[in-house]
């Protein structure tokens, strides 16, 4: 690799490799380019493309920002294998939207899937991921997988099917928290429950939608959709404890996760 620093106001010679970030945030970086330039020790990090260009891997923040200026393009040339995402994570840590849109545009169909699961939902993407896996919402046991582009969906579990209609019968019903992350993880956990039926909760959530309140804790929530889930029934099972219990289990069997 050449660490000579090279420099050019030919824009059109760099290209963003389809895996990357949205530029955002960079008022504070064009202020201080606009006053001093681009500074010399933190140039791209780009390579070849074959074609005569170069793709840029690392500082696309500071090529948009310098193609809005006008100024000089400081780069170096490199032909490593390391990933975008490898480059950047000591320096400015990836979120984890970041890497769902970049992992999308690069055509990665779990990512996709993800997304979509996402859209339809309004579920947060840390939880979604979980549920996807195979886990329970809230663990984060798969965001560093996430993050590194070796996600895979477990399509043997209907976990994050069901999740999925619960969450949309409390949209439909008028619930406007119906996305929360606390009661995500609540329908979660309640869902590992043997004794649990997905149908006889949206039932009882249609017929008692005004008492599905906003709670300030997960064991509120619990609490809540226990109540709701026996409300006029003649079998009452007390479904917080079960939770918690499924959530010890699968705790035990994966020794050094948190709960899930």
């Amino acid at each position: 690799m050449s660490l000579k620093i090279l420099e050019s106001n030919n824009y059109k010679m760099f290209e963003l490799l389809p895996f990357n970030r949205d530029v955002k945030k960079v008022t504070a970086l064009t202020q201080s380019m606009k006053l001093h330039g681009w500074i010399s020790a933190y140039p791209m990090n780009v390579k070849p493309n074959g074609n005569g260009k170069f793709k840029i891997k690392d500082g696309h923040h500071r090529f948009e920002v310098a193609c809005r200026l006008g100024i000089p393009v400081k780069y170096i040339t490199c032909d490593d294998a390391a990933t975008i995402y490898e480059l950047d994570k000591a320096t400015n840590k990836w979120s984890m939207v970041d890497c769902l849109t970049s992992y999308c545009r690069d055509g990665k169909i779990e990512y996709i899937k993800v997304k979509t699961y996402c859209d339809e939902t309004g579920i947060n993407l840390s939880s979604a991921v979980s549920m996807l896996a195979g886990n329970s919402a809230g663990t984060g046991n798969y965001n560093q997988r996430f993050r590194e582009g070796q996600y895979k969906i477990n399509p043997r579990s209907k976990h994050a099917e069901t999740i999925k209609d619960l969450v949309l019968c409390c949209k439909n019903n008028g619930i406007k928290f119906y996305n929360t992350n606390l009661l995500v993880q609540a329908f979660s956990k309640v869902a590992w429950v043997a004794q649990f039926s997905a149908e006889r909760m949206k039932l009882k959530i249609k017929k008692f939608s005004p008492l599905m309140e906003k709670k300030a804790n997960l064991d509120q929530y619990l609490t809540m959709l226990e109540e709701i889930y026996n409300r006029q029934s003649q079998s009452k099972i007390p479904l917080k404890y079960f939770a918690m219990e499924k959530a010890k289990e699968r705790a035990a069997a994966m020794p050094g996760k948190p709960l899930s």
